[in-house]
Order: C-alpha cells, then structure tokens, then sequence
C-alpha cells in the first residue's frame, strides 16, 4: 500500500492503495465518483474514460501510480450541475 495524492475534478484526495490499482477502481472504489464506468477491462470501449491533464486515457488500465501531479477530471467533474453535453448525453437529455 501507498499514499497517493491525487486531484480529482479540482480536489486534493487521500488515497492509501496498490500503487498497481488502475484508476477506475480508484475512482469508483476509493473516491466514491461512480460516473466512471467499467466496460471491457481493456481499454477498448472507453466506458471508463477520464482526462488526464486534458488527454482522455482510459482509466481501467492506467495504474494510480502513473498519475503523479497530472489532474483527473471525471463526468462528474465537468460541470457542477449537470449540463454539459456529455453529461446530458449519458442521462438520454
């Protein structure tokens, strides 16, 4: 087990976990943001893309390690209330 201080659509977060732990499972498990979905575990489908830094990288293999100072961003975090158009498009508005 490792500290990793990671942030997350603007927020420092505490995690104490595998440095080998992919970021989904971090994200969903840990940090308790379950917009970051689990697909193909192969990053094939992209249900689990997040940015980093800007750059989409899907989450599912992308191990909390490799993160360091780079800043994640979730569906969650792309508009507070829920009216980005990514966020619409995954609730069908």
């Amino acid at each position: 087990m490792a500290k990793f201080n990671l942030k997350i659509n603007g927020l420092t977060q505490e995690v104490d976990v595998d440095p080998t732990t992919p970021m989904l499972w971090v994200l969903r498990d840990h940090v308790k943001l379950a917009g970051t979905k689990y697909g193909c575990g192969i990053a094939q489908c992209g249900a689990c893309t997040v940015h980093l830094d800007d750059n989409a990288v899907r989450s599912c293999q992308l191990p909390v390690s490799a993160v360091g100072e780079q800043e994640i961003t979730t569906i969650e975090g792309l508009s507070e209330n829920g009216n980005h158009p990514v966020q619409k498009a995954w609730l069908g508005n």
